[in-house]
This record gives C-alpha cells, structure tokens and sequence, in this order.
C-alpha cells in the first residue's frame, strides 16, 4: 500500500504544472474622461446611455501601473439611477487585459454621480495572456466629463512554462 501511494504521489508530481497560479490581491486607482456620449430617451424619465472613456491608471508595483484604460458602457437611468455594463481595457506595453462589469449608477440631490460593481477579466493579451480575476470597483465623478475610481480584486497571473534545459 506504501509503494502505491508513493507511485501516486509521484505521478502526481509529474502531473502538477510548473507554476501553479494562485490568486493574488491587486489593485489600483484610475482617473477617465468621458470622449463620447450618446443620449437617448427611452420613456418618462429615463435615458439610456452609451459612452466612451479614456484614462490612466496607477497602481505601484503591479503590472498595471500605468496602463492606458478604454471603457465602452452602456447605462439606464430612471430618474438619475440604474445599472451600467461594459468593457473595461486596461493597455500596457506588455499587453493588455480586458474585463467585463456591471454595476449600479445613483445620482444624488446635489447632482452627484457615483457607481459601484462588480468586474470578471474577459481577455487578454501578450505578457497578460491567460489572467484571471474578478472584484469590485467604485468610481465619482468631478465633473460632468471627468471622474476618478478604485478597482480591487483577487488576480491569478498565468503559470510560468517549464524550461527545456
């Protein structure tokens, strides 16, 4: 029973990928400009919206420190509130990692307008090929064009391949 377990163990050894990815705390803070916008009415008090967005983010010591970020989203508000999707790129001239989001717009009295949600990486590419992850985000707005946020999550980087030597 002992050789067996030991010809298990050993097989298993073999089996195991050089590497394991675990996942790891990352995150970040971003500031954007919205560049596009379209409006459009879809009842009483309610608009949809679909806009694009550019910006920077930072995050010292991560591999997405200073990346480039693309956002293309769409949100339904009634009356200033409701969900918001899209597509979230952050580029790097390594790569670059593409996630998916979907969260929750709120306007407050004073026109303040905030969101909240969730993210799941979706692509990616050259040095980030094969990154997982998901979490949370927050962002506000500064004006009616500008805002800043805060992205974090858990984040598996690709195993590292076996060397041939």
């Amino acid at each position: 029973m002992l050789k067996s377990l030991s010809a298990t163990a050993a097989l298993c050894a073999l089996i195991i990928p050089v590497g394991i990815a675990e996942a790891m705390p990352m995150g970040g803070s971003y500031t954007g400009r919205v560049e596009s916008q379209t409006p459009q009415p879809i009842g009483p008090d309610q608009i949809r919206i679909q806009q694009k967005a550019t910006g920077v983010n930072t995050g010292p010591g991560t591999p997405l420190d200073g990346a480039t970020v693309q956002w293309t989203e769409t949100a339904t508000l009634t009356n200033g509130q409701g969900p918001v999707e899209g597509l979230i790129t952050f580029t790097t001239p390594a790569g670059s990692t593409s996630s998916t989001y979907r969260g929750t717009v709120t306007t407050d009295a004073q026109g303040r307008v905030t969101a909240t949600g969730t993210y799941r990486d979706k692509s990616s590419t050259g040095e980030f090929k094969g990154v997982k992850g998901s979490g949370t985000f927050s962002l506000a707005y500064v004006s009616r064009t500008d805002f800043t946020g805060e992205w974090k999550g858990d984040v598996k980087l690709p195993a590292q391949k076996a060397s041939k030597r």
